[in-house]
C-alpha cells in the first residue's frame, strides 16, 4: 500500500511540474521570441515632415534618429569637419532626399530582418509632389533597433559622413 501511495504521489508531482512548464512555455511548439518591427523605429521620424515646414523645428541630425553608436560617431565627426569646410559636407536632408520638403504621403515597410542582428526598412514618400524612397539599414544594439545607415539610389549617408564622395 505504501508503495502504491508513493507511486501515485510521484506521478502527481511529475504531472504538476509538466503543467507548470506548459503554462510558462509560449503557445505553439516553434514559437520564437518576438522583437519589435524595425519599421516602427522609422515611421515616427516622418511625423515632423508631415507638418508645416514654416513652423516645424528639428533637432540636429545627430539627435534626429536613434543612430547606432558607429553611425552617431561618424555623423558627429562629419558635423565637426563641416564647420571648417568651405561648403557643407551634407547639404540636404537624408530623410527626404531634399533640401526643401512638404511630405504628403509616407509608407514605411520592413524589407528584411535577421532577429537581434540587422534589418532593412524602406521609406517611400511623396515630397513636393515627387515620389521618392530611401532605404534604412538598422542594427540590433542595446536591446533595440538603431539606424546604421540611410541609402538612396544616388548616395549613401555612411559614405558621405565618413568623408567619401557627396551625392551628385
Amino acid at each position: 500500500m505504501n508503495r502504491r501511495m508513493w507511486l501515485l504521489g510521484a506521478c502527481a508531482l511529475g504531472l504538476g511540474a509538466c503543467q507548470r512548464e506548459a503554462a510558462q512555455a509560449p503557445s505553439g511548439s516553434d514559437a520564437a521570441p518576438s522583437y519589435p518591427d524595425p519599421s516602427e523605429v522609422i515611421t515616427p521620424l516622418y511625423e515632423r515632415y508631415r507638418t508645416d515646414p514654416m513652423v516645424t523645428t528639428f533637432p540636429t541630425l545627430v539627435e534626429q534618429a536613434p543612430w547606432s553608436a558607429a553611425m552617431r560617431a561618424s555623423l558627429e565627426s562629419m558635423m565637426v569637419r563641416s564647420q571648417t569646410a568651405e561648403d557643407p559636407i551634407l547639404d540636404f536632408d537624408p530623410f527626404v532626399n531634399a533640401q526643401d520638403w512638404r511630405v504628403s504621403t509616407v509608407a514605411v515597410t520592413t524589407d528584411g530582418v535577421v532577429a537581434e542582428s540587422h534589418a532593412t526598412v524602406r521609406a517611400r514618400f511623396v515630397n513636393l509632389n515627387r515620389e521618392d524612397e530611401v532605404v534604412y539599414d538598422l542594427v540590433w544594439e542595446g536591446g533595440a533597433w538603431r539606424v546604421d545607415n540611410i541609402r538612396h539610389a544616388n548616395w549613401d549617408l555612411r559614405q558621405i559622413a565618413s568623408g567619401g564622395s557627396s551625392p551628385p
